[in-house]
């Protein structure tokens, strides 16, 4: 073997060596272990004209969904079926979620679905999980009116908040229609995406990942819908709650004009915390705007609920463990989420069946498509 050769295969130990140590002390991870795989989130999803972007049918892996492109795995037939009850939860990953170790179907839309078909014997629950990751308020509204309203849900439970803060209410040159911090992507996977994977070499894989955020931006989960780092801004804005306003208030009047009973949830996190989204670490002076617009929002959906006189929820407070970064629920979480959920919307799933029941006119698949306008 050469000098050469030699002195190659030394450098890449080096720093195959470094980078191990590195990730060691950063980040506490085990200097011996592999380097978890990118998740192939580009794979997961496909554009669309006005969500900008939903699940692909029959994903799996880390973000599974059904035939439908909704989020788990579970059936669901477009056509209603007598007695049952459709709910249809909106949102962002905050609803999509799930634990990988307790199967697809464990987010709290999921386990809400499970509890409620325990007290419901021989009803037909379903909860269909519409929560992407990444999806503001504007998002929801638009994939409702073109997909969700056809699927004739009895309930729709909305949770909405934080996505519309850290990605449009606080990026400098706001703009009502979320137009400066939203745009459509391509979707194409280039040859950076397709790099092969060597999770036992963390130097490589360090570096496929630096490439893959560099040369794959268009198709990044992070570069879905703008182009990070974004300019925040660090004071609150009253005047940006009026669109979310404007965006679940539409979603409310159309759910209800599709003879469904919307259902607006308080947004919880560990608020003791008082933790920032990633992006905005490096700047605690705009901690207090961030939870200024997350608290704003909640009013605002307490506001709307008076207004258009439907439920409003408050699932509230969660201790630190029901969560895995202060946001997104832990298993023990999404338990005590779907549990909460579950008490308060017995009394409307109730109220839905005795409606139903009482009800003289055809089959509810005959129930007619709402308009708007």
């Amino acid at each position: 073997m050469s000098d050469a050769t030699l002195g190659l295969l030394a450098v890449a130990v080096s720093v195959e060596v470094a980078a191990r140590t590195y990730r060691s002390v950063r980040h506490g991870l085990a200097w011996h272990s592999s380097l978890p795989l990118p998740s192939p989130r580009v794979l997961s999803f496909d554009s669309h004209p006005y969500a900008l972007y939903v699940l692909k049918p029959q994903g799996d892996g880390l973000w599974p969904s059904n035939e439908l492109g909704y989020a788990g795995k579970r059936d669901i037939v477009r056509a209603r079926v007598p007695n049952s009850v459709r709910i249809y939860c909106v949102g962002g990953s905050t609803v999509q979620c799930h634990d990988p170790a307790s199967g697809p179907d464990s987010s709290w839309p999921g386990r809400l679905q499970d509890l409620l078909a325990e007290r419901f014997a021989g009803t037909r629950i379903e909860c269909i999980n519409a929560g992407v990751a990444g999806y503001t308020s504007a998002e929801s509204l638009s994939e409702f009116l073109f997909r969700g309203i056809d699927l004739q849900p009895d309930i729709v439970l909305v949770y909405h908040n934080v996505n519309d803060a850290w990605t449009c209410q606080m990026v400098d040159g706001f703009k009502p229609d979320y137009s400066h911090a939203r745009r459509h992507k391509p979707w194409t996977v280039g040859w950076i995406n397709r790099l092969p994977q060597v999770p036992w070499l963390v130097s490589y894989q360090t570096l496929r990942d630096r490439l893959t955020r560099w040369f794959g931006k268009a198709n990044a989960l992070v570069y879905w819908f703008s182009d990070p780092p974004w300019k925040s801004v660090h004071a609150f804005n009253p005047e940006a709650v009026k669109p979310f306003r404007r965006n679940i208030t539409n979603l409310v009047r159309v759910a209800q004009s599709a003879q469904a009973v919307p259902v607006l949830l308080r947004w919880e996190c560990d608020w003791s915390a008082r933790r920032l989204p990633p992006h905005l670490e490096e700047h605690p002076d705009a901690t207090d705007a961030y939870f200024a617009f997350l608290e704003a929002n909640n009013v605002a959906l307490a506001q709307i609920a008076q207004e258009c006189d439907c439920p409003h929820m408050t699932v509230g407070p969660f201790a630190p463990d029901h969560f895995v970064d202060t946001i997104h629920f832990s298993p023990l979480g999404l338990q005590e989420m779907a549990r909460r959920v579950a008490d308060q919307l017995e009394p409307i799933v109730r109220s839905t069946l005795g409606k139903r029941l009482a009800e003289a006119s055809g089959p509810w698949t005959d129930r007619p498509m709402a308009h708007a306008g």
